[in-house]
């Protein structure tokens, strides 16, 4: 009597599971594989070079806003530090799309004392899907210094032909040595302080570093002009002296802009290192861009760092691109 109940029952349940189905179909027009969940596809991308760590990361395309979204997660194992200096590991990284789809700078956090730093930081590049395959994603790991300048530890070089995006990708990656980095224009040593009680901006130009020159020239006769910008617009401008026949020039000179504290946050500055000369501006060297509200990164860092400590002054070393 039991057995004959449940045969009985199971092709009625079938039944009904078949005809639901069926109307899910008529309603919907179709099976929708989006609305069921996925695994990520899991890539591993190795390195000749032993011990410089890893990084984890996760790659999808958002066709929504027509965007590169790039979840940075972590990195392990990242080379330690010179014992003898008995410094501590910060890294951070920075992250580029080469050909460069705009000018912004794409920095994750710094993570204090740590060789195994986790992020879990998003990143996003607008470009159409079409061209992504032409590009090259860089990851370059930095050890930072506040008052030097930071020690590289490595980078990740992703061929995106070679990854399809369409789906989330998620990714483990060796880190290797850094090569030169490509659109780097040497670095500059920037002070920034504020006054609030005499409304004064200054920014010291201290010193500069490894400037390329774009002819065949042995070397620049590097100077720097600073432009005071509210809401991007340039209000004022202000110049270094000339240092002669150096691609490491010394300056150490302060230039001063009256700031009333109310227009501070609408302030940025752009700083351009220039090669003099007599017929004209002259060569554009490199250039950094500091301070706003939408500008990520390691100037907008070191703007905040101005801005939280008043009165005092704020260095740190700036990446110069063109």
């Amino acid at each position: 009597m039991w057995n004959l109940t449940l045969h009985s029952i199971v092709p009625k349940l079938l039944l009904n599971c078949l005809l639901r189905l069926l109307l899910i179909i008529t309603l919907s027009g179709a099976i929708r594989p989006d609305l069921y969940p996925r695994k990520d596809i899991v890539l591993q991308q190795s390195s000749l070079d032993a011990g410089q760590g890893r990084l984890h990361t996760r790659l999808k395309y958002d066709f929504r806003t027509c965007d590169l979204v790039v979840h940075l997660i972590e990195a392990q194992d990242l080379p330690a530090p010179d014992p003898i200096s008995g410094s501590f590991s910060d890294p951070y990284i920075r992250i580029s799309l080469l050909p460069n789809v705009d000018e912004r700078v794409r920095q994750s956090s710094v993570k204090r004392r740590t060789l195994n730093p986790y992020f879990n930081e998003y990143f996003k590049f607008p470009l159409d899907f079409d061209d992504v395959k032409d590009k090259t994603l860089l990851f370059h790991l930095y050890d930072y210094d506040k008052f030097s300048r930071h020690t590289p530890m490595g980078e990740v070089e992703i061929s995106m032909a070679n990854v399809d995006v369409s789906n989330s990708v998620e990714m483990w990656c060796d880190v290797q040595r850094q090569h030169k980095v490509a659109g780097e224009s040497g670095e500059i040593l920037l002070s920034l302080s504020y006054l609030p009680t005499a409304e004064r901006l200054t920014v010291v130009v201290m010193k500069a570093k490894d400037l390329k020159l774009s002819t065949a020239a042995p070397s620049a006769d590097p100077f720097v002009r600073v432009c005071l910008m509210v809401e991007g617009k340039k209000v004022k401008r202000k110049k270094t002296s000339v240092r002669r026949g150096s691609v490491n020039p010394v300056w150490n000179e302060g230039l001063a802009f009256n700031v009333p504290a109310e227009i501070l946050p609408k302030v940025s500055l752009e700083v351009c290192v220039q090669d003099h000369d007599l017929l004209g501006h002259g060569e554009l060297l490199g250039r950094c861009l500091l301070g706003g509200t939408d500008r990520p990164g390691e100037d907008q860092g070191h703007w905040k760092d101005m801005l939280t400590n008043q009165r005092k002054s704020v260095a740190m070393w700036h990446v110069l691109r063109k």
